[in-house]
């Protein structure tokens, strides 16, 4: 199957969340690293949102949390390409791609905001994308 372009731009970076709580930090403790994921359009700007959190914990207790949004502009016509019927349908190989950027853009955040805290050896580690994302992101759109 012939993989179509999707002309695109990353249009934002926002970083919603940060902080780092020095006192839930035990150095002998074993760290916990969560993150998570979320997808939104824009039909209006023919956009679409990428979301990332990463908390690393101690225990139950995070001590270092962030949480980012991408926003990506898609050119018009291959935007309203993805209605389908109720749905917009974001292509699997498309939205991994747009989630990797995302991640990257997370991973040079947190290094930056962690830059001489006391907490620069916590990087965010590589993680496989096209482990977690296996079909293509469906999402309804917004009822009249």
């Amino acid at each position: 199957m012939e993989k179509k372009k999707i002309p695109f731009s990353l249009q934002s970076i926002a970083t919603e969340e940060f902080a780092t709580i020095k006192n839930c930090y035990k150095e002998e403790a074993k760290i916990k690293l969560e993150t998570g994921y979320g997808y939104g359009i824009n039909i209006e700007k023919h956009s679409v949102g990428v979301k990332f959190s990463v908390t690393f914990k101690c225990g139950e207790n995070p001590f270092v949390i962030l949480k980012i949004l991408c926003e990506f502009d898609i050119e018009p016509k291959t935007f309203s390409g993805f209605k389908k019927e109720d749905d917009y349908i974001i292509p699997k190989n498309f939205i991994t791609h747009l989630t990797v950027l995302t991640i990257g853009t997370a991973r040079g955040i947190l290094h930056a905001k962690l830059e001489k805290s006391g907490f620069e050896k916590f990087l965010l580690p590589t993680l496989n994308i096209s482990d977690i994302i296996k079909d293509d992101l469906i999402i309804k759109s917004e009822p009249k």
